[in-house]
C-alpha cells in the first residue's frame, strides 16, 4: 500500500526551463537525496510538486505570474509552464499534470491555470480533484511535504481545528462519522414512518414518543458521562502534578532538616579540628627537641649523678663530723691524733667539693624540667598521625560544606506559605477528582437504570407493533437501524481509541529514537484533540513549549512520520533543508531513523545539512544522489543531474 513518486517533470517552472527527474524505485532502498545550494531551486522543486497536486491553494493567481521561467536576456516570461508527476502504488500507475498559461491582454498579462489532468494506468479520470484527494488528501500535505526550517512550528500546527480535521481524515474517522450520520437519518426516517403508519393506536404512538425521549435522555447522559471521564483524566493530571509538587516540597523540607543536622555535625568536627590543631601547634613549638633528645638525656643523666653525689657528700660530711664530735671511734676507743687529722682532712676535701644550696636547688629544677621535656617528647612522637587525623577532618568538613551548599541551592525560595499553598492545591484537586468520580458513578447507575427501562419499553412497543402487519415490519426495520447505529458508534469509538493508541505508540517509538535524552522520557502522549505532550520517566507530562528547539523538532518529526506510518497508504516524505540547524546528536538520530520508515523519503538538502559523516549513514539505503547546478552564473536557470562518485 506504499505510494512512491517515480518521476517529476518541470517545464518553464521557476528556475527550471526543462527538467526531468526519474527516481530508481528499489524495494528496500527508499531514500533519494537532492543536493543544492540555497537559492538554486530546492524549495521551487517542492513547491512545484504541491502546485501540481493542489493548484491555487499552493500558489495564488496573483503571484503565479512570477513562477514562469524567464529566459536569458528576456524580460518577459514564457507563455506556458507545466509540472507533471508520476506515482506508483500496488503496480498501478498514476500520472498527474497541471498547466498554466500566460494570457496577454494588450500591454498586460495574467496567468490562467488549467484543471489538473489525472490518469490511472493510462485512463484519464474526469474528476481529477476527487482522485487527487483520494490519493494524496490536501489536508495532510503538511504531513508529507514539509520544510525542515519550519518543523518546530508543527508542534503548534497540531493544536488547530484544521489540523485535527486533517489528522482525523488520515485516520478515516470522517467516513465512519458519515456512516453514523447516515444510519441516524435512516433511523429517524423509519421512526417517522412507524409513527405515521395507518392502524397505529394512540397508545402505540405515545409509547414511541416515550421511547424516543428516553433514548435522547440516555444519549444525553452518555454524553455527560464521556465529558465527565474526559474531565476526570484532566483532573487526575492536575492532582498528580500537585502531588508531585507536594512531594518535591516535602523533599525540600527533609533537605532543610538535613542541612540542620549537617550543621551540627560540622560544628562538632570543627571543634575536634581546632583541638587537634592546638596539639600540632604545640608540637611544632618543640619541633627541635627530637633532634636534641639524646643530648637532653645526657644532661638529665649528668644532673642526676650530680644530685646523687651532692646528697652523698652531704651525708658523708655529717657522719665524719659526728665522729669528731663524739671523740671516739666506732670501735669504742678514743680518737688519736692521726685519726683526727685524717677525718679533718676528709671533711675538708668534701667541703671543698660541695656547692651552695641555691645552686643545687637550681640544678635539681633544671633536671626536673629536662625530664618533663623528655616525657612531652614521648607523648608527641605520633606527629604524623596527628597530621593524618587533621587532613581527614578537613576533608570531611569540606564534603559537608559542599553538600550543604547544594542543599541550600535546592531549597532556595521554600517557605511555609508555599508549603501551605501546594498542600491546599493537593486537597482541592483531590476533592475535585473525587467529585468527578462520584458523578461518573452516579451517571453510570442512572444510565444502567434507564437502559433497563428502555429495554422494557421496547418490548412493550414490539408487542403493540405486532398488532398490525405494517407497524410490525417497520418496527423490525427500526430495530435493525438502531442496532446498526449503535454498532457504528461503537466502531467509531473503538477506531478513534485504537488509532490514538497507534499514534501514541508509533510516535513514542520514533521520538525515543531521535531525541538526545531518551533515558529521561517514557514517550509521547497525544490527547483526543491531537495536541502533543511528553511524558517524563517520573510521570510528569511536559508541554512542548518547555522543550528546547531541537527537542520540539524531534517531537514534530516523530509525529509527522508516525502519522504517515499508521495510514493505509504510506505517502512519500519530502523534506526540504531538514537537518542543518539541529545539533549533531539530533541530526544523527534522525538520519539513523529514516531507513526504518516504510515510506519513500526524498531529502532536499545543502552540503551543510548532510556533511559526509551523515551522508555516509544514508548511502547504503539510498538509490539516487542528485545535484542542482546553475546553468550559467549570469542566468537564473538550474538543472538537476546525477552526482558522480556515489
Amino acid at each position: 500500500m506504499t505510494l512512491r513518486l517515480k518521476q517529476i517533470r518541470l517545464t518553464n517552472w521557476k528556475c527550471y526551463p526543462s527538467q526531468n527527474i526519474t527516481f530508481n524505485l528499489h524495494p528496500d532502498r527508499k531514500i533519494q537525496i537532492i543536493f543544492g545550494n540555497n537559492g538554486h531551486g530546492k524549495t521551487s522543486l517542492m513547491t512545484g510538486i504541491l502546485w501540481c497536486l493542489y493548484g491555487v491553494d499552493i500558489v495564488s493567481k496573483e503571484t503565479l505570474k512570477t513562477y514562469f521561467y524567464r529566459g536569458e536576456g528576456d524580460s518577459s516570461p514564457t507563455i506556458e509552464m507545466r509540472v507533471e508527476l508520476n506515482f506508483i502504488k500496488n503496480e498501478k500507475n498514476y500520472f498527474i499534470s497541471r498547466t498554466a498559461k500566460l494570457k496577454v491582454n494588450g500591454s498586460s498579462s495574467y496567468p490562467s491555470v488549467e484543471e489538473a489532468l489525472f490518469y490511472e494506468d493510462g485512463t484519464m479520470r474526469s474528476n481529477s480533484r476527487e482522485y487527487i484527494e483520494a490519493l494524496l488528501p490536501k489536508s495532510i500535505r503538511d504531513f508529507f511535504c514539509f520544510d525542515g526550517l519550519k518543523i518546530e512550528q508543527y508542534t503548534q500546527i497540531t493544536q488547530t481545528k484544521e489540523a485535527k480535521e486533517a489528522i482525523e481524515k488520515v485516520l478515516g474517522i470522517p467516513e465512519l462519522r458519515n456512516m453514523r450520520d447516515d444510519t441516524e437519518k435512516a433511523l429517524q426516517e423509519l421512526e417517522n414512518r412507524l409513527n405515521k403508519a395507518k392502524g397505529t393506536s394512540q397508545t402505540f404512538r405515545d409509547k414511541l414518543q416515550e421511547l424516543r425521549e428516553l433514548e435522547e435522555d440516555i444519549d444525553l447522559k452518555k454524553g455527560q458521562l464521556k465529558n465527565a471521564k474526559d474531565s476526570e483524566k484532566d483532573a487526575i493530571i492536575i492532582y498528580q502534578d500537585a502531588q508531585e509538587k507536594a512531594a518535591q516540597i516535602e523533599s525540600l523540607r527533609e533537605k532543610l532538616e538535613e542541612i540542620h543536622n549537617l550543621e551540627k555535625k560540622r560544628i562538632g568536627l570543627q571543634t575536634q579540628l581546632d583541638n587537634l590543631q592546638k596539639s600540632i601547634d604545640s608540637w611544632l613549638k618543640k619541633a627541635s627537641i627530637p633532634l636534641l633528645i639524646n643530648f637532653v638525656q645526657e644532661m638529665v643523666d649528668d644532673l642526676q649523678v650530680t644530685s646523687l653525689k651532692s646528697t652523698y657528700k652531704t651525708n658523708s660530711t655529717a657522719i665524719l663530723q659526728a665522729i669528731l664530735d663524739d671523740e671516739s671511734c666506732l670501735c669504742g676507743r678514743c680518737l688519736d691524733k692521726n685519726s683526727r687529722d685524717f677525718i679533718l682532712q676528709q671533711i675538708a676535701e668534701l667541703e671543698s667539693l660541695e656547692v651552695d644550696n641555691a645552686t643545687r636547688i637550681e640544678k635539681d629544677q633544671i633536671r626536673i624540667d629536662l625530664q618533663g621535656i623528655m616525657r612531652d617528647n614521648a607523648k608527641s612522637s605520633n606527629y604524623s598521625q596527628l597530621l593524618l587525623q587533621r587532613d581527614r577532618l578537613e576533608e570531611e568538613i569540606e564534603e559537608i560544606n559542599q553538600h550543604m551548599r547544594q542543599l541550600k541551592q535546592e531549597t532556595t525560595g521554600i517557605d511555609q506559605d508555599s508549603v501551605r499553598e501546594i498542600w491546599r492545591k493537593v486537597g482541592e484537586s483531590g476533592k475535585n477528582v473525587e467529585m468527578i468520580q462520584e458523578r461518573i458513578e452516579r451517571l453510570q447507575k442512572e444510565i444502567e437504570i434507564k437502559e433497563k427501562q428502555l429495554e422494557n419499553l421496547r418490548k412493550e412497543v414490539e408487542i403493540l407493533a405486532s398488532e398490525n402487519q405494517t407497524t410490525w415490519m417497520l418496527s423490525n426495520q427500526v430495530k435493525m437501524a438502531r442496532g446498526l447505529k449503535n454498532a457504528t458508534n461503537e466502531l467509531i469509538e473503538w477506531h478513534i481509541d485504537n488509532s490514538q493508541k497507534m499514534i501514541n505508540q508509533v510516535t513514542s517509538d520514533r521520538y525515543l529514537q531521535v531525541t538526545n535524552k531518551p533515558e529521561e522520557y517514557r514517550g509521547v502522549e497525544i490527547t483526543p484533540e491531537y495536541t502533543l505532550g511528553i511524558r517524563t520517566i517520573t510521570g510528569k507530562l511536559l508541554n512542548p513549549d518547555v522543550l528546547s528547539a531541537g527537542e520540539k523538532e524531534a517531537l514534530a518529526f516523530a509525529f509527522i512520520t508516525g502519522l504517515n506510518q499508521i495510514t493505509d497508504t504510506c505517502v512519500p516524505l519530502i523534506m526540504d533543508t531538514p537537518f542543518g540547524h539541529l545539533d549533531e546528536e539530533h541530526q544523527k538520530n534522525i538520519i539513523n531513523s529514516l531507513p526504518n520508515l516504510n515510506s519513500q523519503v526524498i531529502i532536499l538538502a545543502t552540503d551543510r545539512d548532510l556533511p559526509d559523516p551523515l551522508l555516509n549513514l544514508l548511502l547504503p539505503h539510498s538509490t539516487d544522489i542528485l545535484k542542482i547546478h546553475r546553468l550559467a552564473a549570469d542566468e537564473d536557470a538550474s538543472v538537476i543531474e546525477v552526482m558522480e562518485n556515489y
